[in-house]
């Protein structure tokens, strides 16, 4: 399984980087839309939805509101804040979310009730919308642009790996074991200190001085405990629907949503800070 997730991620790994540096703003929105349809379809699974032209439906209503939300922040740009700030304020609240589901532990592929399945739908638009808005406007910020992406590319990379290896070496005291069995605090603290080194190089890459090499370690590090969470939060949908992946369409990997959750929560996270601190 190791040596499989490491040949998928030899061959997507170097094209990411390559269409984020080279595609224009049009295309990477094109790109992260049909990634993210990809998602919707999962998520559609996840929320109960048996019916294929169910998940079509739903994917297809997502593609249309990002489509949507492109067009009103290109011609109100100067709400993209405010749209950031929201779906921030929903990572915070997804936070006490992840606590109480896992104090109060979770059933296993449960009965999805209509109610159940609205509601899980509906989440799936404010995470999928949010994230499809916080990339692209990163993309397209004058101040910050593709290499930002690839520099929060490169800090989810690094503390997945050093997650998976830290806590496969000396995991023991359990993350979360009602939500995900295998994380472990001994993982998160093994991703802190390599997002810390990573971070503080990323500052150098992006030429970044002053107070703003401080700011943007801790903002990684911010970032970074949401997008576990995101991980988690997945993690707490899939085995309410119980499935162990969102499909099967990376060798290795699962689905485009085992790849993409942590990216979902980091990302309006770190866009939203950068804004927030100026750091430029």
């Amino acid at each position: 399984m190791l040596k499989l997730r490491i040949i998928t991620a030899l061959i997507l790994g170097p094209f990411i980087l390559w269409s984020v540096l080279t595609f224009s703003h049009r295309a990477i929105a094109i790109e992260l839309a049909i990634i993210f349809l990809l998602g919707a379809w999962e998520w559609a699974r996840m929320s109960g939805l048996n019916s294929r032209y169910a998940r079509i439906f739903y994917a297809l209503s997502i593609g249309l509101l990002m489509t949507l939300a492109s067009l009103l922040l290109h011609i109100y740009p100067e709400h993209l804040s405010t749209a950031l700030y929201f779906v921030v304020g929903w990572w915070f609240f997804c936070l006490f979310w992840l606590v109480h589901a896992e104090k109060a532990g979770l059933k296993s592929a449960q009965p999805f009730t209509a109610a159940l399945k609205f509601t899980n739908l509906i989440v799936g638009v404010v995470v999928l919308l949010g994230a499809f808005i916080a990339l692209t406007g990163l993309h397209q910020a004058e101040s910050y642009g593709a290499y930002y992406i690839i520099a929060l590319l490169i800090l989810i990379w690094t503390a997945d790996t050093a997650a998976y290896f830290t806590g496969k070496a000396l995991g023991k005291h359990k993350l979360a074991p009602n939500i995900s069995p295998g994380k472990t605090w001994e993982g998160v603290a093994g991703a802190m200190l390599g997002i810390i080194v990573v971070a503080y190089l990323l500052t150098i890459f992006l030429e970044l001085s002053g107070k703003n090499v401080v700011s943007f370690i801790i903002l990684s590090v911010i970032a970074i405990v949401f997008s576990i969470a995101g991980d988690l939060f997945e993690s707490m949908f899939k085995r309410r629907a119980g499935i162990k992946d969102s499909s099967q369409i990376l060798p290795g990997h699962g689905g485009i949503l085992d790849r993409i959750d942590s990216l979902l929560s980091a990302s309006p996270i770190f866009f939203s800070g950068l804004l927030l601190v100026g750091i430029k």
